[in-house]
């Protein structure tokens, strides 16, 4: 055997089994990598449920908010009664919401008052017959709650539903939320509300690629993936509930995040990424490593046939070539691991003015659209990404970093503009770079999109603003337009007059027909309204069959023409099933000296007196003139 054959050989040998070598090596740190992503994504996914569930407790605390500031409660107590209104305002609040369980109202002496009751999640609720109240002096959350200061609010356990002393079966899983009620500075009561929270916990733990659990703090579960021995400290008996072993389970992969929801239960949620998940990614992984392989085969063939025909020169290019292979190994091993296996995207961008790119992974172009190419070429730079609304903010806290000496820097979330024009909400963690002279010389920026994360919180908030069932403005949201208008009233004299309206002889619907054709009356006379008025006006559901329009710019003799307006439009109106209806109104305006409460009781008198004079009239507010004097 000649010697160029042996080198031939000996070259191939080592070519084959460098192949070898390299595809068990890129396995073993490829399932590291997947282990370790699929963790950060885990905590990424935990802080989306924490928010989830502050932002479903937020929601129910507000409509309790707006309870205990309602005018019409203020009132009845002003006359030292609970009137059928009082119950009706309940309801209302009750409907806005399907997963609303209970509201109540328990005076001092422990006795229910008022209670709106719904048997299961999106059933009708009803106000409870008088019969049917009972005593809660002696219960728990009732005592807790009168302890509390004005503006306080008492969180529950998450717990099951209890009905006479035993567990309500089938199993409501349920969350209360309480807070004293005052009147003019003195306790009367307590208001309680009970969610449903079954179907929002099954939502909470339902994911393709986690087991998620919802552990108590003595680490029972309440919910998981798998929904297996949930509820069981309640359901069975607590010495033979299974507890989960967290330090056994975090060694294995699992994310723990506390909840801290304010009810100091010690909730947390564990998230275990699925072995299906991680063995899946890997083994698409694998694939990958595997043509790598099969091509380094390949060209082994003919690489250690040229190699075998010039050995003098074999040193040389080894070296050369383990240079390059080293360099571009340790490269693309750390931004695959860290970014192009993941949804994040890494910059690298130099301190000029155009911020232009000197590195980006390839990740870019899923967030982008843009390719890596794009930037590194000039062909697009990333300060021209930053929408326009929020570039001058994004400059100026990075130059307040710069001058304040600091490495490291998370800006507030921001919006960013793609190819194809979308727009995404990112995060965004910089390194601000310097050299020996303490001189910034770039920066690197680690990009996470939480597009989704925003909309979920714009949504919420849209929740909160907008009535259920008509898709208007509700009335939480009603009163902060007031005293925004009433601000500006005061400060700038911007004129602004309120028609408050009411559908006549309401009542007869419902009684007639039923709550369901009343609602859908409702909802069509919300959508009239919607379309008669003008673009800057605010159309609200004031309670029940009232609504309120608040008119900026406007002064009482333009407003009264406009409910004149609309008036005319509801009488000519036929509406489904019910045929012609009507309603009466009310106008007034702010008037210096006037609180806002003093300008809606001025509306109401006005609708009040439509209403007294047969009804289907506009009635114009009699502002007193030692109102006007002031």
């Amino acid at each position: 055997m000649s010697f160029r054959t042996k080198l031939f050989y000996i070259f191939l040998f080592y070519g084959l089994l460098l192949a070898v070598v390299a595809e068990l090596f890129m396995v073993k740190i490829n399932k590291d990598v997947v282990r370790k992503d699929s963790l950060k994504k885990a905590a990424l996914y935990a802080e989306a449920l924490r928010e989830d569930f502050q932002q479903n407790i937020n929601n129910a605390r507000a409509k309790l908010e707006a309870l205990r500031q309602s005018k019409i409660l203020r009132e009845n107590f002003e006359k030292n009664r609970v009137t059928e209104y009082s119950k009706e305002l309940f309801l209302d609040i009750a409907r806005t919401s399907p997963n609303i369980m209970q509201l109540r109202f328990i005076n001092l002496d422990g006795d229910e008052a008022i209670r709106i009751n719904r048997i299961s999640l999106h059933q009708e609720a009803y106000i409870q017959k008088k019969s049917h109240l009972q005593n809660k002096a002696k219960r728990y959350y009732f005592k807790d709650i009168l302890r509390l200061k004005d503006g306080e609010f008492w969180y529950s356990k998450v717990d099951l539903n209890v009905e006479h002393g035993k567990i309500q079966i089938p199993i409501h899983p349920v969350f209360r939320i309480g807070t004293p009620y005052y009147y003019k500075g003195k306790k009367e009561g307590v208001l309680i509300l009970n969610i449903f929270m079954q179907s929002f916990l099954d939502s909470l733990v339902r994911s393709d690629i986690y087991s998620i659990y919802l552990l108590d703090h003595e680490n029972y579960i309440l919910v998981d993936s798998a929904h297996k021995n949930e509820w069981s400290r309640y359901l069975v008996n607590k010495e033979s509930s299974p507890q989960l072993s967290l330090k056994h389970l975090e060694k294995l992969g699992a994310y723990k995040l506390d909840l801290k929801i304010g009810n100091k239960e010690g909730l947390k949620v564990l998230i275990i990424p699925r072995k299906k998940y991680i063995v899946t990614q890997v083994e698409d992984n694998f694939y990958q490593f595997f043509w790598v392989v099969f091509a380094v085969v390949l060209l082994s063939f003919p690489l250690a046939y040229l190699m075998s025909i010039v050995p003098s020169k074999l040193n040389s290019k080894v070296n050369e070539l383990n240079e390059k292979l080293t360099e571009e190994a340790n490269k693309k091993t750390l931004l695959l691991s860290l970014f192009d296996l993941s949804d994040a995207v890494l910059f690298k961008w130099n301190c000029d003015e155009k911020w232009s790119v000197s590195y980006v992974s390839n990740s870019v172009e899923k967030l982008l659209g843009y390719t890596p190419e794009d930037f590194i070429h000039n062909r697009v730079a990333y300060l021209h990404c930053i929408y326009h609304d929020d570039l001058e903010r994004v400059e100026e806290e990075l130059k307040s970093a710069i001058v304040s000496k600091s490495y490291f820097l998370t800006h507030k979330p921001y919006r960013i503009v793609t190819k194809d024009r979308k727009i995404k909400w990112i995060l965004v963690h910089t390194v601000i770079i310097r050299n020996e002279l303490d001189e910034v010389i770039n920066f690197v920026g680690y990009l996470n999109d939480i597009t989704q994360m925003k909309q979920k919180e714009f949504a919420l908030e849209n929740l909160a603003r907008v009535d259920q069932l008509t898709q208007i403005n509700n009335r939480l949201y009603l009163d902060e337009v007031l005293m925004s208008q009433y601000y500006r009233f005061n400060r700038y004299a911007e004129e602004s007059t309120l028609i408050l309206i009411d559908i006549d002889y309401f009542k007869s619907v419902n009684d007639e027909y039923g709550h369901i054709v009343g609602d859908k009356i409702l909802i069509e006379f919300a959508e009239i309204l919607k379309r008669s008025i003008r673009k800057d006006d605010i159309l609200g559901r004031w309670g029940g069959e009232e609504f309120l329009i608040i008119l900026p710019h406007t002064d009482i003799e333009r407003g009264s023409i406009l409910a004149e307006k609309l008036r005319k439009i509801i009488e000519t109106h036929s509406f489904k099933i019910v045929g012609k209806k009507s309603a009466s109104f009310g106008v007034s305006t702010f008037v210096v000296g006037m609180s806002v409460e003093q300008c809606v009781d001025m509306a109401d008198q006005a609708l009040y007196k439509a209403k007294k004079a047969g009804r289907n009239i506009v009635k114009r507010a009699e502002i007193k003139a030692s109102i006007k004097k002031k």
